[in-house]
């Protein structure tokens, strides 16, 4: 019995990384998402695809979601400074 308790346990912390990915890619907090997807993944995996991001803003090259006051995108490296 004890056994099935803890892989339930474990299941749930590994599949709470797929919402909080999602919203991680997104601009949003990671460890927030990944507590909300362990306790109620079913209502957090749609709501982290939904959801657009926390005041975010999207690269034009990598489509990335970035933080509002980001001035470099972390992956392509646009600068957005020079885009003004």
């Amino acid at each position: 019995m004890e056994n099935y308790i803890f892989e339930i346990i474990a299941i749930a912390i590994l599949i709470g990384l797929i919402p909080a990915y999602i919203a991680s890619r997104k601009g949003l907090s990671f460890i927030q998402w990944w507590i909300y997807g362990t306790l109620i993944f079913i209502v957090a995996l749609p709501h982290s695809i939904l959801t657009g991001g926390g005041g975010s803003k999207i690269c034009p090259y990598c489509r990335c979601y970035l933080k509002i006051n980001a001035t470099r995108c972390r992956h392509c490296g646009y600068d957005f400074t020079e885009a003004l």
